[in-house]
């Protein structure tokens, strides 16, 4: 992970030099608290080893846990090292649900050695965390919330946000249960702030909310909390029963960390990590090699396809000249293909992924979209394509009459007829892969790419073989 360089570097001399020396004042928290959190952070981990062990026994355990909320998973892990798996197992207690998690899935080993260390209580909730798969909302639910009791009144759900909200992140909306803890409801804590002393929660909180459950998928949700501009969203059980939250900083880690997949995806690297700093070469060559073996095999078939044709092709002198000139050309209308292919793969992918409840009328709508737009496309970039053979075929030859003009016509055409066959593949493809409930973007543009290649080779010489060789012979 790159070092972030403070905007202030008098702030960052400044807070370097009080850790320094106060690494061993129990007062410590106190004087640092005029500053943030993560500033803090991008000191620490710039300390030597000796200096970091002293400071993580010097202040408490909800400090140090705060503090971890900001460090970078392989800065953490460095930390670690310094202050042992006992230390590290206190803090990690006080941290909340989900980053701990992935704290512990990102340590691997160490990280269940140190989750061996923890009580058994929050060791039981972190476990049932780590079951979820990447993809489901549950592996993202924070435990740090307040919820009250629908038969308590305002005022005193009043005194317990007073005495509690010190030791809770999120009380911008406080969720309503019964003695079950099943989710009656929730209201906004302005809306609490208005509400006349005496009136009970259960009776004045919104009870219509999204029923969203842990193993859902965390694009889906994400989403919804888009469509409904909440800032949190409870997740529950089949039985009603509250499990926790997601919130808006969720959310953005969220769409960030699906941002990443779909971009390596699109560029046909798999699922990885981009970290600089981590990204080995051993990981680099298991990210791309898979791929890049499928794309070699469907490359094969482009090579097959000139073996096909190449007999036909080299029966006489006007055939062999046929074939070069239907050379020059080929690199122009493969390249403008395979670019028209991967831009309707990424329109699609966008539209499904912002979409996800659709109907079949809606996607028929947008491939006959994409279908037109191939259509005035292919028309266009094929005028101009004529227009070029045309010129350049004069200004070459004199001549622009018979085979020549035919010529112009039939690769003007080629290329006009590939790029209606290509947008529309590029739509096509990554709809089936959301039919069969795969990621669209799996469909990824150097795969599209290879498929346009072999759909447009075969347009191309099939229109050349039975129009253009029998004018050349």
């Amino acid at each position: 992970m790159e070092n972030i360089t403070l905007r202030n570097p008098e702030l960052q001399t400044e807070i370097k030099q009080l850790i320094k020396l106060n690494l061993t004042n129990t007062n410590l928290e106190a004087i640092l608290e005029e500053y943030h959190l993560y500033d803090i952070t991008r000191e620490i981990i710039n300390l030597e080893a000796s200096d970091i062990s002293i400071l993580f026994n010097t202040i408490t355990l909800d400090y140090a846990a705060e503090l971890f909320a900001y460090f970078e998973l392989n800065e953490a892990e460095e930390i670690i090292k310094i202050i042992g798996d006992d230390l590290t197992a206190k803090i990690i207690s006080e941290m909340e649900y989900d980053d701990a998690v992935d704290l512990i899935k990102y340590l691997q080993k160490s990280g269940m050695r140190i989750l061996k260390k923890i009580s058994a209580d929050i060791r039981k909730e972190l476990l049932k965390l780590m079951l979820y798969d990447e993809d489901e909302i549950g592996a993202y639910i924070t435990d740090s919330y307040f919820k009250v009791n629908k038969d308590l009144s305002v005022k005193q759900i009043m005194k317990k946000l007073t005495n509690e909200a010190h030791d809770i992140d999120y009380i911008s909306i406080i969720y309503v249960v019964n003695e079950d803890n099943i989710l009656k409801g929730y209201i906004k804590l302005k809306d609490l702030i208005v509400a006349r002393a005496d009136q009970i929660i259960g009776d004045i909180c919104e009870k219509r909310f999204p029923r969203i459950y842990p193993t859902d998928d965390k694009e889906y949700v994400a989403q919804l909390m888009q469509e409904t501009s909440e800032s949190s969203i409870p997740i529950i059980n089949e039985d009603s029963t509250i499990e926790g939250i997601i919130t808006y900083d969720d959310l953005m880690d969220i769409i960030a960390l699906t941002q990443e997949e779909d971009y390596t995806r699109f560029a046909g690297l798999g699922e990885i990590e981009l970290d600089l700093e981590t990204y080995s070469l051993k990981k680099s060559i298991k990210s791309r090699l898979p791929w890049l073996s499928i794309l070699l095999g469907l490359s094969l078939f482009t090579s097959i396809i000139l073996s096909v044709f190449e007999s036909s092709f080299t029966g006489s002198d006007g055939a062999k000249l046929l074939a070069a000139k239907l050379a020059v050309y080929l690199p122009l209308i493969l390249d403008m293909s395979g670019n028209t292919g991967t831009q309707s793969l990424a329109v699609m992918i966008r539209y499904l992924t912002k979409n996800q409840d659709i109907d079949n009328q809606r996607i028929k709508n947008h491939v006959l979209r994409e279908f037109r737009t191939g259509i005035f496309n292919g028309l266009l970039i094929g005028t101009l394509v004529f227009l070029m053979i045309a010129v350049t075929t004069f200004i070459s030859s004199q001549d622009l009459s018979g085979r020549n003009f035919i010529y112009a016509l039939v690769a003007s055409g080629s290329i006009a007829f590939s790029l209606v066959v290509s947008t529309t593949l590029g739509a096509l493809v990554p709809l089936i892969m959301f039919k069969l409930k795969k990621d669209p973007a799996v469909a990824s543009g150097p795969f599209i790419t290879t498929i346009s290649d072999i759909i447009t080779l075969t347009i191309y010489y099939s229109i050349s073989l039975l129009v253009l060789l029998p004018l050349f012979q």
